[in-house]
């Protein structure tokens, strides 16, 4: 039997007030624990600029496979959000945001719910693990991507 209506825009509210509840870690990582070496990336731990394009794709296809289709929705196809996304010591996602670039589309509805589905779909159990390159791990930090369909 198909799912009532009404659970399963309950059930999204329920999803959407837990992530806005969700606070990122406040506490610094020990500075004298041994860690991979710090190649690449940037002074605020923002990694985009040091991966390539593979990596990038590889990260694509990773997010991709726990994104769920609106199948309602017109031209998805043709949609891209741009995420922010946090990752812990060992590459996986902790926190994934809109991007800044697309905070201002956040009030259009279509693209609202497409958006909010990458973002949750980073965080996604199956996905979180993130095919960030070894000499990024062992330190936290961010990366920008804008995901497609």
């Amino acid at each position: 039997p198909a799912p009532d209506s009404r659970e399963v825009d309950n059930t999204l509210d329920k999803l959407r007030a837990l992530q806005r509840q969700y606070q990122p870690p406040t506490r610094r990582p020990n500075p004298s624990a041994a860690t991979a070496p710090t190649l690449g990336g940037s002074k605020d731990g923002d990694i985009t600029a040091s991966l390539n394009a593979t990596q990038q794709g590889a990260i694509g296809d990773k997010v991709r496979e726990c994104w769920t289709k609106d199948s309602g929705a017109l031209d998805i196809e043709k949609m891209s959000a741009q995420l922010v996304v946090t990752f812990d010591e060992n590459g996986t996602a902790r926190i994934s945001e809109i991007g800044p670039a697309d905070q201002g589309r956040m009030s259009e509805p279509r693209f609202r719910a497409f958006a909010e589905r990458a973002a949750r779909a980073v965080l996604d159990p199956r996905c979180a693990s993130l095919p960030i390159p070894r000499t990024e791990l062992g330190k936290r930090g961010k990366l920008t991507f804008r995901f497609k369909p």
